[in-house]
């Protein structure tokens, strides 16, 4: 078995990008799936009305210009019957932004320029600080539902093997409050965490926040982590993060991407302990519901029926944010 401390490949070798780039691919990609060659346009409707994108990118933007602003990212899925969206950034609070939107959201279903209210909600990142102060003083909004835990430059969460004292306190919070983690890799913040693998980083965090009786998220694995880390660290009140980025190929982030991970992880952990986000729009990327689009696409083709889907993109999304009385 895969030694669970090593930190697994998120890039591939140039042989394997050969590989999955080099003439062929499409005939053998058809012969291996051949459901794609009888997949329609429109498949996908089913699966997103009442679908819940619970990392979403959107200017403005904290780390680079976005292809959408949050209103836009709203509209969209208010346009094909979403439940919800959740709006994230690295380095400051989108609760207030959320309550905004959703204020703008409810004015067009009463003019009746939109047709299908969306939810609209947001999070506090632990960029500058583990002061729980910060989640005290916003567990007092309701657009409030998301922690988002190694940001971008964020504080370390975890010191010598142990969750720190103050992250406790929040994951208690958390708990009491219906709150839900989206669990970053501690290597976006490298610089503060130096010497920390992946794996070690997030280990003692999904154990406590598990034994507290918290809901985590772990965010895009499948670019930092092997299957045997990740069915590790999942499990119980952790789902597995099956974000379009890495999933699907994307220009910025992961121009080649191998369709077989995505597939061979859902397959082991079955589709109860995943959930599917969005997290793309850079200006090189497609739009979140575009992606969302290609994503339940991909799945299907890979051979997961709509009811496997629905339960990635609605129910477990629901319970990770409490939206159907839990917790």
């Amino acid at each position: 078995m895969t030694d669970l401390k090593t930190r697994g490949a998120g890039l591939y070798s140039d042989e394997r990008l050969h590989e999955l780039s080099g003439g062929g691919w499409l005939f053998r990609f058809m012969e291996q799936f051949p459901q794609v060659k009888q997949v329609q346009r429109g498949v996908e409707d089913a699966c997103l009305r009442g679908a819940i994108d619970m990392h979403v990118h959107a200017d403005p933007c904290s780390l680079m210009p976005r292809n959408q602003d949050l209103t836009q990212v709203a509209i969209d899925a208010a346009g094909v019957g979403m439940r919800a969206v959740v709006r994230k950034d690295h380095f400051y609070s989108t609760v207030g932004e959320a309550y905004a939107v959703q204020r703008h959201i409810d004015h067009l279903v009463e003019t009746e320029a939109l047709a299908h209210r969306i939810e609209v909600y947001g999070g506090v990142p632990l960029a500058q600080t583990l002061d729980a102060a910060q989640i005290e003083r916003a567990v007092r909004q309701p657009q409030f539902k998301m922690i988002w835990c190694n940001p971008v430059g964020g504080e370390p969460l975890v010191a010598d093997g142990r969750v720190r004292p103050e992250m406790e306190r929040i994951i208690h919070l958390a708990a009491e409050h219906g709150l839900a983690f989206n669990l970053g890799q501690p290597s976006h913040s490298a610089a503060k965490n130096p010497g920390v693998s992946d794996y070690d980083g997030l280990a003692p965090l999904c154990e406590r926040i598990r034994e507290v009786g918290a809901r985590a998220v772990l965010d895009h694995p499948l670019s930092s982590f092997t299957a045997d880390q990740i069915e590790a660290l999942s499990g119980g009140s952790v789902y597995a993060g099956l974000f379009c980025y890495p999933t699907l190929p994307s220009v910025i982030k992961a121009p080649v991407v191998d369709p077989a991970r995505t597939l061979e992880l859902v397959k082991r952990l079955g589709p109860q302990r995943c959930l599917i986000a969005s997290d793309v729009g850079m200006l090189l990327e497609p739009t979140a519901l575009e992606a969302y689009r290609l994503m339940i696409r991909l799945l299907i083709v890979l051979g997961f029926s709509e009811a496997d889907v629905s339960v990635m993109i609605q129910d477990n999304p629901a319970h990770l944010l409490g939206l159907n009385g839990q917790g």
